[in-house]
C-alpha cells in the first residue's frame, strides 16, 4: 500500500514475510487423480462400514480442515481412523496429502474420502477416492480429485501400525473454484476496514474529502496488500481465499469498490448485474406463457443484481439498493416517458399476491434462487401509467424484491395491459 499506509509497514512487513514460511501454503505435488481401485497395493485399514450406514460413525471425527490449509495431530492407539470435515464448491477440484513435512519417519497410512454429507448428515460409505502408498514412503496422497456436487466432505486418514505417531494433512484447492461462490458476494470485513483506515488517513493527511481519497486506497495494489494480509498468514486464512487472488480481485474487490464508493456519497450503490439460473430463467418463461395465453395480458423483464455489502454489519438499507437499482439498469433509468412513484413498501407474501396471477412460478423461485431461503425479503414497488392508444393503457409496477443476508436483489418489472 502507497500513500497513507507507508506509516503503517510496521505492522503489515510481518504479514508478508509469513508469504515464504507459512505452513498452509506447503506445496502438493500433483500426479494425477487417485481414483478408487488404482493403488498399486492394497489399501491400508479402510474403516469398516458402520451399520448406521454413515461412515464418520466409524471414525474419531476431529473437525474440520480448511482449504490451502491443513490439519496435523497424532494416532493414539492401532488400528485407528482419524476424520476431517471440509466443504467445496461445485466443480472444485482438490489434492489431500498426508505429507512428509509434519509426519513421524517410518509412518504407513491410508486416505479414504467420502460424501458429500446429505441433507439427514450422513457421509454415506461410498468412497469418492482413495490411496495407500501415493505419498512419500509409505504416505498417503489424493491429487485432482474433481466433486461436480459442491458440499461437506468426509477425509479419513488410518493407519495400523502408528500409535503414538504423528501426521500432518494437507488440503489444497487445485482450480481455483473451490470456495462457496456467497462468499464473494460481500466485502470481508477485514478487507472493509482496511479501506476504511486508508481512507480515512488519505483524508486526514491530504485533505481530501472520503470520495476523493477513494482511489487512493483501491487500485490493484491495494487489493493484492489486502489477499496477502488475509491469505498469506500462518494460521486463520480467510475460506475465500481458497479460490487464489485472481478470483478475490475480479469477485470480492469490485464489492468492496463500490460499496464504498455509495458510502462516501460518490453516487447511487453501483448494482452488479448476476446471470439469471436455469431456475429463475425457466419461472419467467412460464410466467410469459400465462401472459400471452388467449389475450395478451401482460409483459416482464427479470433482472437479478449483487447488492455491495460489508460482511458481519447492518444489511444496506432498501431505500439505497431501490436507488441502486434504478440507476444500474438502463431500460429504467433512461425511460424518459415513464415517471415512476414510489409506492409503500410489501412483505414478500404481499408481493407474491401482487404477481401471483401469471408469475406463481417465479414467486417460489425467487428466495432459492438469491436468497438463503429463510431470510425475509424486503419488497419496494415502484409504479407508472402510460397512454398507449386512445383509452387504452400500460400500468407498470416494478419490484425490487432485496435478500439483504444474502446480499442480492431481483428486479421485476411487470407491465399490464389495457385490453
Amino acid at each position: 500500500m502507497r500513500h497513507a499506509w507507508n506509516r503503517m509497514s510496521s505492522w503489515l512487513l510481518p504479514s508478508l514475510l509469513l508469504v515464504a514460511c507459512g505452513p498452509s501454503q506447503e506445496p502438493v505435488e500433483d500426479t494425477g487423480a487417485s481414483e478408487v481401485g488404482t493403488s498399486a497395493q492394497s489399501v491400508l485399514y479402510p474403516p469398516p462400514a458402520p451399520s448406521s450406514g454413515n461412515i464418520v460413525d466409524s471414525t474419531a471425527f476431529l473437525g474440520p480442515v480448511g482449504l490451502n490449509s491443513f490439519v496435523q495431530t497424532s494416532f493414539t492407539t492401532n488400528p485407528q481412523y482419524l476424520s476431517f470435515s471440509f466443504k467445496v464448491a461445485a466443480g472444485a477440484q482438490v489434492a489431500l496429502e498426508v505429507t512428509h513435512g509434519g509426519s513421524s519417519m517410518g509412518l504407513d497410512t491410508g486416505l479414504f474420502i467420502y460424501g458429500p454429507k446429505n441433507a439427514n448428515g450422513s457421509y454415506g460409505t461410498t468412497l469418492r477416492a482413495q490411496d495407500d502408498d501415493a505419498g512419500y514412503g509409505q504416505l498417503s496422497k489424493v491429487t485432482g480429485l474433481t466433486l461436480a456436487q459442491g458440499g461437506e466432505y468426509l477425509a479419513v486418514v488410518s493407519t495400523g501400525t502408528g500409535a503414538g505417531k504423528q501426521f500432518r494433512l494437507v488440503l489444497g484447492c487445485l482450480n481455483s473454484a473451490c470456495a462457496e461462490p456467497s462468499l464473494f458476494t460481500a466485502c470481508d470485513l477485514d478487507v472493509a476496514t482496511r479501506i476504511e483506515v486508508c481512507d480515512e488517513s488519505v483524508v486526514e493527511t491530504q485533505g481530501l474529502t472520503p470520495a476523493q481519497a477513494l482511489p487512493q486506497c483501491t487500485d490493484a495494489q491495494d487489493a493484492h496488500a489486502a489477499f496477502v494480509e488475509n491469505c498469506f498468514v500462518s494460521s486463520g486464512a480467510k475460506p475465500w481465499c481458497a479460490d487464489g487472488e485472481s478470483a478475490f480481485t475480479t469477485k470480492m474487490w469490485p464489492v468492496c469498490k463500490d460499496f464504498y464508493y455509495r458510502y462516501y456519497g460518490a453516487g447511487p450503490l453501483p448494482l452488479t448485474q448476476l446471470p439469471l439460473s436455469s431456475t429463475l430463467q425457466a419461472a419467467q418463461a412460464a410466467g410469459h406463457t400465462h401472459c400471452k395465453t388467449g389475450e395478451n395480458w401482460c409483459d416482464e423483464s427479470l433482472w437479478a443484481l449483487n447488492v455491495p455489502s460489508v460482511a458481519g454489519t447492518t444489511p444496506v438499507s432498501l431505500d439505497r439498493v431501490a436507488e441502486g437499482a434504478f440507476a444500474s439498469i438502463p431500460a429504467l433509468s433512461a425511460n424518459q416517458n415513464l415517471q415512476f412513484e414510489r409506492q409503500p413498501d410489501l412483505t414478500y407474501a404481499e408481493f407474491g399476491s401482487h404477481v401471483q396471477q401469471f408469475f406463481p412460478e417465479l414467486v417460489a423461485a425467487l428466495p432459492g434462487a438469491l436468497g438463503n431461503g429463510t431470510e425475509a425479503a424486503q419488497v419496494a414497488r415502484f409504479y407508472a401509467s402510460e397512454p398507449v392508444a386512445p383509452g387504452a393503457k400500460d400500468y407498470h409496477s416494478v419490484y425490487v424484491v432485496y435478500f439483504p443476508v444474502s446480499h442480492q436483489t431481483a428486479v421485476f418489472w411487470l407491465i399490464r395491459h389495457e385490453i
